[in-house]
C-alpha cells in the first residue's frame, strides 16, 4: 500500500511541479543491500536506508557507506589543518572526549560505535588505523567545533570549567570564508494555497566539506518515530539541517551569530537527533532542542507539525530562547501564515549573549540589523500570499538573492509529502552554476572536486526490489563485505622497451612511403607487446595490455578510413606525395601499418621479427622499394605473396575491414566538420557546462578552433548528415544519443552501464566512445557520457588535461584505472 502511495504522490507531484519528471524506480545495479538495508544513488544524492536497533542501524550504515565515511573524515581533518591534519585530528579526538562524547544518550553512542564498527569492517580507515566512536562523534560534531572557539572568546572565564578553558586552543579550526549558512522557510494557513504546510530549506557552506552533504537517510529505528533527513557520512542527525519524522514533524534551521558556550550543556548534534527520533509536536521538539543548550552552532529554528498544521519559529541562544507560533498567531514583519529565516537573530535576548558582556565595549546588537534576504522573503510573501505552494517554494528556492553563490542544495515539502516522508531536493547550486574550487582550494585539498547543479528529485523511502540483478555487484562499487578499501588504482604506463628491429629506411618513390613509414611505426607496438611478454615467465599478455596493444594498432586504422570515408582513398602503388594536403599521408601510413600487422600474423611473429630485423640491418639508410620487400620475404619464407601484396597494394580499401574505424579522437582532425550536442532531458545545466569545457579543451588543444555547440533539441538533420557529433550526457539525457545508442558497443541501464563484460554503476564513473554516424558513416559519433552530472563534467575536464587515451571505447571507473579497448567487432 505504501508503495502504491508514494506511486500516486509521484504522479500528484509532477502535475503539481510540471517542470520536472517524476522519478522511476532506482536501476537496480546501483542499488547495494546490507541486511535489510540498502543504498542507491540518485541525482547526486545517496539515498541510505537503515532499519533496526542502535548498533545494528550503525553497523549498516558503516557498511554500506565505508568508502564515503573514510573520504569525509580524511576531507574534514584537512579542512581543519591542511599543513597538518592528522595532528589536528588527534587534538580534536581529545576536544571531543573531554567536552562532548557524553552529551550523547547511550542510544546515540550506540549507533555511532556500530557505525565506527561497520565502516572499519569494510576497510574505512584514518591514518591507517579503524575507526571509533569518537571519529564518528567528530563528523556529528563538525559544526559545534566549527564555532567553539567563536563561543569561548565571548564566554567570561568565570562560566567555563577548567577542561574548557584547557582544549580552548585545541579546537581552533578552519573558519567558513562564505556568507552565514542557509535560509528556511514554512508557511501555513493564510499564506498557502491549500491552507497547508509548505517547507523549504537551502544549505551554503564552503566547498569542500560541503560535497559531502549529499546523503539522504531513512531511519527506521526500534524505537521512537522513522524519520527521514539530510545528513553527511556517518551522520546521526541532520546538521544541514532538514529532517521529517512520521509523526509529521519537521525540523530545519540557519546558523545565526555564536553566543556562549556551557560546556555542560549537551550537544546540539544529540539534541538535534532526540527531535527527529522522538518528537511528536512543535512543543516536544522544542523542548529537546532548548533542554541542557551548550549554546554551539546558534541557529533560528523553523519547525512544522504537520498533522496540527502548525508551524513556529524557534529563536535558540546559549540559556535565552523566543518561539514564535502560527497557532498562537504570533507573525513577524505582519506576514501571516509565514516564517523565514536568513542568518540574522531577530530576538534581542539572543542578540545579547553573542557579547561577552553589555558592560564591556559598545556593540550594535541592541538593532536587529536586516539583511536584503529579509526584504526578497517578505517581498515574495506579499506576491503570493493565499497563493504559496510546491511551485511557489522552487520559484523562491531558486531566487539568485535567496539562493546566492554558495548555496549547496535546496529542499522543499508539503504537508501531504511529508505524511509520506518524501520531498523535492536538489543537490549542487540550485541556479545551475558549477562550483569551481578556487586556486587556493586546489592547492590545499588536492582531491577537491566541483559541486555542480543536480536535477530536481523526488527524494523518498521506497524500497527497490531485491532481484537477481541486484545481487550481481557492478566492479565499480565497494563491496560492504569486502574487509579493504583499494586505494586508486594506477594507470597503465609503457615500459622503456628494445628495439623490435633496426634500420632507417629511405623510399625509393611515393609509391615506397608506405614501406618506409610502417616500418618504423609498427616497430614501436611489436617492441611494446615483446617488453610486456618478456617480462613474464608464461610469455601472456594481461587482457589491459592486449587492449593497449588493440588500441595503438586501431589509431592506424582510424587514421586511414578518416580520409577514405571522405572519397580520398587509392591504392599504395599510386600514391602521389602532395604538399598542399596531408590526408594522402594518413591513407600511406594508416594502411601501411595495418598492412605489417596482417603480414605478421601470415608468417608467425617470431619469424616476421627476425625477418624485418634481417632486412632492416642490410637496408639502413638505403632506398628500398616495396618489390624489392615482397622479394626478400618470399625468397626467405619461400613463400608466394603476390596475392597479399596485391590486395593491399594495388586495390583500395581495407581487406576483411569491419565494424566503426572511429577513435574517440578521430574526430580531432576536423573540427571544422565537428558539433557539440549536449543533452537537455536531463542534467541539462551540467551537460551545457561539460559541452562549453569540452569546447575550451579542443581550442586549446593545438588547432585553436573554436567547436560550435547546440542543444540536442536545436540540432537538424542536416547537422547530423554534416558533421562528427560529440554527444554530451548519457541516452537518458541525450536525444541523439538515445536515437543511435545502438552503433556503441555499451547497453545503458537508467543509472550504469555494461561494457567490456562488466557492469559499471558508481555515479562517478563514466565513458567516452566511439562509433559511426548513421546518418553518413564519413561522420563519427562520439559519447561522452557519466553516470551523474559530475562525472560528464569530470570527463571533459580529462579532455582539457590530454589524459584519454584515443580509443574507440574509453571507461573511466570510480577509483580504478582507465581501461581502453577495440570492440570485437571492429578488430
Amino acid at each position: 500500500m505504501k508503495l502504491l502511495a508514494n506511486v500516486l504522490l509521484a504522479i500528484i507531484c509532477f502535475f503539481v511541479s510540471p517542470l520536472y519528471a517524476a522519478n522511476p524506480f532506482p536501476d537496480p545495479n546501483t542499488v547495494q543491500w546490507w541486511q535489510s538495508a540498502y543504498r542507491y544513488s540518485q541525482k547526486g544524492w545517496i539515498n541510505l536506508h537503515i532499519e533496526g536497533a542502535p548498533y545494528e542501524r550503525g553497523l549498516q550504515h558503516g557498511r554500506l557507506l565505508a568508502p564515503e565515511i573514510a573520504d569525509y573524515a580524511q576531507a574534514l581533518a584537512k579542512f581543519t589543518d591542511p599543513e597538518a591534519p592528522v595532528k589536528t585530528w588527534e587534538k580534536t579526538r581529545r576536544v571531543v572526549n573531554i567536552l562532548f562524547l557524553n552529551g550523547f544518550t547511550q542510544e546515540q553512542q550506540t549507533e555511532m560505535k556500530g557505525i565506527a564498527d561497520g565502516a572499519s569492517a569494510a576497510g574505512a580507515r584514518f591514518n591507517n588505523r579503524p575507526l571509533d566512536v569518537t571519529d564518528i562523534a567528530i563528523l556529528n560534531l563538525s559544526n559545534e567545533l566549527d564555532e567553539l572557539e567563536d563561543a569561548l572568546a565571548i564566554t567570561p572565564v568565570s562560566e567555563q570549567n577548567k577542561p574548557s578553558a584547557k582544549v580552548s586552543q585545541s579546537a581552533s579550526v578552519r573558519k567558513f570564508g562564505g556568507p552565514i549558512r542557509c535560509n528556511a522557510f514554512a508557511a501555513v494557513g493564510p499564506a498557502t494555497k491549500d491552507g497547508k504546510i509548505v517547507f523549504g530549506h537551502i544549505t551554503m557552506f564552503s566547498l569542500y566539506p560541503a560535497t559531502f552533504y549529499n546523503v539522504w537517510v531513512d531511519v527506521k529505528p526500534s524505537k521512537g518515530h522513522h524519520f527521514v533527513m539530510q545528513t553527511t557520512p556517518g551522520g546521526i542527525q541532520s546538521g544541514m539541517d532538514y529532517s521529517i519524522n512520521d509523526a509529521g514533524i519537521m525540523l530545519s534551521e540557519t546558523s545565526v551569530n555564536q553566543t556562549k558556550f556551557d560546556s555542560k550543556g549537551i550537544p546540539l548534534a544529540a539534541r538535534i537527533r532526540q527531535a527527529q527520533q522522538y518528537a511528536s509536536s512543535i512543543e516536544e521538539a522544542t523542548a529537546i532542542l532548548t533542554n541542557k543548550n551548550n549554546g554551539l552552532a546558534t541557529a533560528e529554528w523553523i519547525l512544522a507539525d504537520v498533522k496540527r498544521n502548525e508551524i513556529a519559529l524557534l529563536t535558540l541562544g546559549t540559556h535565552k530562547s523566543k518561539l514564535y507560533r502560527s497557532s498562537k498567531k504570533e507573525w513577524i514583519a505582519g506576514a501571516e501564515g509565514f516564517y523565514w529565516s536568513n542568518n540574522n537573530t531577530k530576538d534581542l535576548d539572543i542578540r545579547l549573549e553573542t557579547i561577552s558582556s553589555v558592560n564591556d565595549r559598545p556593540s550594535p546588537v541592541a538593532a536587529f540589523k536586516p539583511e536584503q534576504r529579509d526584504g526578497v522573503w517578505l517581498k515574495m510573501y506579499d506576491q503570493y500570499k493565499g497563493k504559496i505552494d510546491a511551485d511557489f517554494a522552487h520559484k523562491l528556492l531558486t531566487t539568485p538573492e535567496i539562493v546566492v553563490s554558495v548555496a549547496v542544495d535546496a529542499k522543499y515539502t508539503t504537508s501531504d509529502m511529508a505524511n509520506q516522508l518524501t520531498t523535492w531536493a536538489t543537490f549542487g547550486p540550485p541556479l545551475g552554476a558549477v562550483r569551481y574550487p578556487s586556486t587556493d582550494d586546489q592547492h590545499d585539498f588536492p582531491n577537491i572536486k566541483p559541486l555542480i547543479s543536480n536535477p530536481w528529485t523526488i527524494l523518498h523511502s521506497d524500497t527497490p526490489p531485491k532481484t537477481a540483478t541486484t545481487l550481481t555487484n557492478a566492479i565499480d562499487l565497494h563491496n560492504p563485505k569486502n574487509p579493504v578499501l583499494p586505494p586508486p588504482a594506477p594507470e597503465m604506463s609503457e615500459p622503456d622497451t628494445k628495439p623490435a628491429w633496426h634500420g632507417t629506411l629511405l623510399p625509393k618513390t611515393d609509391a615506397d612511403i608506405w614501406l618506409t613509414t610502417a616500418f618504423a611505426n609498427y616497430e614501436r607496438i611489436v617492441a611494446l607487446e615483446k617488453t610486456w611478454r618478456h617480462q613474464k615467465q608464461d610469455q601472456q599478455l594481461t587482457k589491459n595490455e592486449q587492449n593497449h596493444l588493440d588500441v595503438k594498432l586501431f589509431y592506424y586504422r582510424s587514421l586511414y578510413d578518416l580520409s577514405a570515408r571522405a572519397g580520398l582513398d587509392f591504392p599504395l602503388a599510386e600514391t602521389k606525395m602532395n604538399f598542399r594536403d596531408d590526408k594522402w599521408y594518413d591513407i600511406v601510413a594508416g594502411k601501411g601499418v595495418l598492412l605489417l600487422a596482417n603480414l605478421r600474423n601470415q608468417l608467425g611473429k617470431d619469424d616476421f621479427d627476425r625477418l624485418m630485423d634481417k632486412f632492416g640491418r642490410a637496408q639502413a639508410g638505403k632506398e628500398v622499394s616495396t618489390a624489392q620487400f615482397q622479394t626478400y620475404l618470399e625468397n626467405e619464407t619461400h613463400k608466394n605473396l603476390s596475392s597479399f601484396f596485391d590486395l593491399w597494394i594495388k586495390n583500395k580499401g581495407l581487406p576483411n575491414a569491419s565494424g566503426s574505424p572511429f577513435a574517440i579522437f578521430t574526430f580531432d582532425s576536423e573540427l571544422d566538420h565537428s558539433l557539440i550536442v549536449y543533452g537537455t532531458q536531463d542534467d541539462q545545466e551540467a551537460n551545457q557546462e561539460a559541452a562549453k569545457n569540452l569546447q575550451q579543451a579542443l581550442k586549446r588543444r593545438k588547432h585553436n578552433a573554436f567547436v560550435p555547440i547546440k542543444a540536442d533539441t536545436e540540432i537538424s538533420e542536416e547537422d547530423l548528415k554534416s558533421h562528427h557529433l560529440v554527444l554530451i550526457g548519457g541516452p537518458y539525457s541525450n536525444r541523439v544519443l538515445a536515437r543511435f545508442n545502438k552503433e556503441f558497443p555499451v547497453t545503458f541501464g537508467a543509472a550504469s552501464f555494461q561494457a567490456n563484460g562488466h557492469t559499471y554503476a558508481h555515479p562517478e564513473s563514466g565513458l567516452v566512445m566511439a562509433g559511426d554516424n548513421p546518418q553518413n558513416r564519413r561522420f563519427s559519433l562520439v559519447a561522452v557520457a557519466g553516470l551523474s552530472a559530475l562525472a560528464t563534467l569530470s570527463i571533459t575536464q580529462e579532455f582539457a588535461e590530454g589524459t584519454l587515451p584515443n580509443a574507440p571505447v574509453v571507461l573511466l571507473p570510480n577509483n580504478q584505472a582507465t581501461v581502453e579497448y577495440v570492440a570485437p567487432a571492429s578488430l
